[in-house]
């Protein structure tokens, strides 16, 4: 909360005596306030002679010469100076000393006067606004009005004007109240006994509820009776006040946590330590850590776990050591497409062309449309016969690569070192329509997982891929066995559970359509998605499932060109059971 201003109200305590008035000046100054403030009216411009405080308001009275001489001693003293401004002669009096005027008032008991508010608001200085005594119907009608008249800072003023004030009159709720209701700035106006214990004391509650402004009433001599003594302090006990104030601005505070304060929070805070041990590559989930008092300063606090793992490990972390910035970083992932030309049944599929866009390239495009934008990398061999794959970086989007033409593993891991990354998606070549979003769940999937492996449990053919933690692979291309069979990769991770975090995904729904094949390998395939991309009119440009979908729904003849075709994989038990038994790995 901002510093509280205090303003001593002078009022009419100098009894028309500029030698008293220069006192009063000094005191406020002494004690600690922040301005003073002076009442400027003349007995003929205020009131009619019948009125009850004719003859005092010319007692009061003093001549602009002396009010001059007011505002520039309490000007070298330091302080702003302020004004209630009630009648035309006032306002004749700022005209003459706007430049040495810092604020202004309307008194409650003028608050009605629209005169006075369009001659005030030429001067465009902060405006204190008195509503105590009216009702909130007549407060809101002249509030309003000032507002929309005034173009200087405006502070509603709350003060109970009876003189003294009760304790229980105070009503300080309504600082809050009209707070809120007006968003303005609200000041408080104190008038209780001067002699009561609460008199120091109320102004400070007011502060603590939310007044921005204090205004209290200061006399030399509150025994001697003279005008406006009932509710103002001494001297002494205005200093005492303004101190009580300044103590509870320090109590008060603001809103910001303190460093010190921060400090002792993550000196002692429960921080993420590691459940297990982890190697270097491996995704951290939330899993896989804990949380424990640690005196390592920059470890990661609790509360960021959510909001900042997974991560990736760069080093190896044994088992209960706090996770530290400089021991992770944020997983980076790429997409490997795996092409040959090798086929057989279907000669040098890859480049026939769908639609006029070679099959490879409807891969690629799909690849490069998944959410968040992943490197995408075409894996083949080093051959000189699949050389012509190396012309398809479509305008430098995708990255290429070479490497052991049998080795799919080894030719993943080459993709991912080539691009630094912590995850690779294994995408096969022969799936023109591999979908952008299915493959952007499965990573999202993964990752939340902290899996090695992701493949989906159920899908439809030729629209997912698998995504593998890159330190998985490199543990399974360092072990022992040879991969004999390594075109089939997935095998290795899938049959070895006890080796590897295998993440078998259940797709939504919408995506799962096992009688749909849309995998090239045989003529009627390419049949199929020639009719697919034709009929839908898809030029160079991705094919998301949503689209394909409703044109397969509406068009099942489509489905039915290639529904007899099998798959080795999957439908040969000789050969299934034959890669079951020998991608089964001896353990690390």
């Amino acid at each position: 909360m901002a510093k509280v201003k205090v303003i001593a109200e002078i009022a009419n305590a100098h009894s028309g005596d500029p030698g008293q008035l220069s006192a009063l000046i000094l005191a406020a100054a002494g004690s600690g306030a922040d301005g003073v403030k002076f009442q400027w009216f003349n007995y003929g411009s205020i009131a009619t002679p019948d009125f009850i405080h004719y003859q005092t308001y010319m007692d009061l009275s003093m001549d602009k010469t002396l009010w001059a001489d007011a505002v520039t001693l309490a000007k070298g003293l330091g302080l702003e100076v302020w004004v209630d401004i009630y009648d035309e002669w006032g306002v004749e009096l700022l005209t003459e000393l706007e430049d040495q005027v810092d604020g202004l008032k309307l008194p409650t008991t003028v608050l009605q006067s629209k005169p006075l508010i369009q001659a005030l608001k030429k001067f465009n200085k902060p405006l204190l606004i008195g509503v105590g005594g009216w009702y909130e119907q007549e407060m809101e009608t002249q509030v309003n009005y000032i507002k929309n008249n005034f173009k200087g800072p405006l502070i509603l003023m709350h003060g109970f004007q009876g003189y003294p004030t009760r304790t229980e009159d105070a009503n300080l709720s309504r600082i809050a109240y009209f707070k809120q209701k007006y968003q303005l700035k609200v000041g408080f106006a104190d008038h209780e006994d001067g002699g009561h214990e609460m008199a120091v004391d109320m102004p400070v509650y007011a502060y603590l509820l939310g007044a921005d402004l204090i205004e209290k009433h200061i006399n030399m001599n509150r025994s001697e009776n003279g005008i406006d003594y009932y509710s103002a302090l001494e001297p002494s006990e205005f200093k005492l006040m303004v101190d009580k104030l300044r103590s509870a601005e320090s109590v008060q505070g603001s809103l910001e946590v303190k460093e010190s304060e921060r400090k002792y929070l993550e000196d002692s805070t429960l921080k993420i330590v590691s459940r297990k041990d982890l190697r270097p590559g491996e995704l951290i989930t939330e899993e896989k850590i804990i949380y424990k008092r640690s005196s390592v300063p920059d470890a990661f606090m609790a509360q960021q776990a959510a909001e900042r793992f997974p991560l990736i490990s760069r080093v190896a972390v044994p088992a209960n050591t706090p996770i530290t910035p400089d021991k992770v970083h944020e997983p980076k992932i790429c997409i490997a497409v795996l092409c040959r030309l090798k086929s057989t049944r279907l000669r040098r599929k890859a480049l026939l062309p769908i639609h006029g866009v070679p099959s490879i390239e409807r891969c690629l495009m799909n690849c490069l449309a998944v959410p968040n934008g992943y490197q995408v990398i075409l894996a083949t061999s080093d051959l000189p016969d699949d050389q012509p794959l190396t012309q398809f970086t479509l305008d430098n989007r995708v990255k290429i690569v070479t490497g052991d033409p049998e080795n799919v593993a080894e030719r993943l891991l080459i993709a991912a070192e080539a691009t630094n990354s912590d995850i690779v998606v294994r995408v096969t070549g022969d799936n023109p329509a591999i979908s952008p979003e299915m493959l952007g769940f499965m990573i999202e999937q993964h990752v939340k997982s902290g899996a090695d492996f992701t493949h989906a449990k159920e899908s439809t053919m030729g629209t997912v891929g698998d995504v593998i933690t890159v330190e998985a692979l490199r543990r399974l291309l360092q072990h022992t066995d040879q991969l004999t069979h390594a075109e089939y990769l997935s095998f290795y991770f899938i049959n070895n559970p006890t080796i590897f975090n295998v993440n078998a995904l259940v797709l939504p729904e919408k995506w799962v359509y096992p009688d749909w094949r849309l995998t090239l390998d045989e003529a009627n395939d390419l049949e199929l998605f020639e009719q697919l991309y034709r009929d839908l009119d898809i030029g160079k440009g991705p094919l998301h499932f949503e689209e394909l979908k409703t044109y397969l729904l509406n068009n099942p003849k489509v489905t039915a060109i290639n529904r007899g075709n099998t798959v080795k994989w999957r439908d040969d038990t000789l050969l299934v059971h034959e890669l079951n038994e020998a991608t089964k790995l001896n353990g690390l």
